[in-house]
């Protein structure tokens, strides 16, 4: 490549002839490249970095606050594709396997720290898809190796952000029936959860709010995964017939994926719970607490307000509210941006229409 930018020609791999830098790269602009290749090459990403954001020495070698810290850069950079890229990988686990394999093979070879901290951010990543297409908890044939296979992708999942992690670790134990279990970790996501989380997973994660809330919780001296850890949340994600997904809201991911606000997942998990161990007094809480959390949810997430507004109708459906249920139903037939495709489908299961 420095080769090729020497020579401002790039042949074509079909046509050799035909010069791929045309219009691009010429004697005029490929100096600067050419810098920037070679503290690629010399040092890696830290020399790429050294080379485009030099430490001024005013400040002891703290990084100037002119501009965007390059760490912040840098983060956001990995945030705008790690989902994209995710998602462009067929849906199967063998898939994401290779892809782990690939990542594990680079990891072996790679001195930067950025880059091997992404590398394991998208390994958790892939683990988190891997663990919604393995067989149901309890389905005839589940072993001891599936078993401890979960929980060997758990410790990876949990690592994606602060909250919604562990709050498919939480349905994990809800699936298997343990729900005092699942009460405690919402307990926890519930201490750790605050609207200033940057969702990374949101369509204005690269806007200005978005990066100063994140500013706002992390520093320097923090690791990437301990940035992600502190400071960050996404949407809880289940995949179509997630393996994960409680049994009452089966119908939400019968052929569809179901993103939800972390907050109104796990109230919806607590009463759940509640409701199977016989605790009306909680159970009635927690749905007063998934209501309030809708309604607020609805300003910061209109993409998932339809899938939030649905799993409060199905609590209060259970809870033997049908008119409140019904509510929910149609208003979530009636959002803009996105509708679930259950709501319509529950308002006729509700009445036997």
């Amino acid at each position: 490549m420095i080769s090729w930018v020497k020579l401002c020609y790039c042949p074509n791999y079909f046509i050799p002839e035909h010069n791929m830098f045309v219009g691009k790269i010429d004697q005029s602009n490929n100096t600067m490249l050419l810098c920037v290749l070679k503290s690629l090459q010399c040092g890696g990403i830290d020399g790429l970095l050294h080379n485009l954001f030099p430490l001024d020495n005013t400040y002891n070698g703290v990084l100037r606050t002119t501009n965007e810290s390059p760490f912040i850069d840098l983060d956001f950079l990995l945030y705008r594709n790690i989902c994209p890229t995710n998602d462009a990988l067929p849906k199967r686990i063998s898939s994401y396997y290779k892809a782990l394999l690939r990542i594990e093979y680079y990891l072996n070879s790679e001195l930067s720290t950025f880059i091997i901290d992404a590398c394991k951010c998208y390994i958790n990543f892939i683990s988190r898809e891997i663990a919604h297409l393995l067989p149901q908890i309890n389905a005839k044939g589940y072993t001891y190796h599936i078993h401890k296979l979960y929980y060997t992708l758990f410790r990876r999942i949990i690592k994606t952000n602060a909250v919604s992690g562990w709050l498919l670790y939480a349905s994990f134990y809800y699936v298997t029936g343990q729900f005092n279990v699942t009460l405690k970790i919402t307990d926890y996501v519930l201490s750790r959860y605050s609207p200033d989380l940057m969702v990374i997973d949101s369509s204005d994660v690269d806007n200005k709010i978005s990066k100063n809330k994140y500013k706002h919780n992390v520093h320097t001296s923090m690791s990437l995964n301990e940035r992600l850890t502190i400071a960050t949340a996404c949407h809880v994600n289940y995949r179509p017939n997630s393996s994960l997904i409680p049994e009452e809201l089966k119908l939400e991911v019968k052929c569809n994926l179901m993103n939800i606000l972390p907050n109104a997942m796990c109230y919806c998990l607590r009463f759940l719970c509640n409701h199977h161990l016989g605790d009306t007094s909680n159970r009635q809480q927690t749905l007063r607490d998934l209501y309030i959390a809708v309604q607020e949810n609805g300003s910061r997430s209109e993409n998932t307000e339809s899938n939030a507004l649905t799993i409060l109708g199905v609590c209060f459906d259970i809870s033997g509210d049908k008119d409140m249920a019904y509510e929910c139903y149609y208003e979530a037939l009636q959002c803009n941006a996105y509708v679930c495709p259950s709501a319509e489908a529950r308002i006729s299961k509700l009445f036997d229409i």
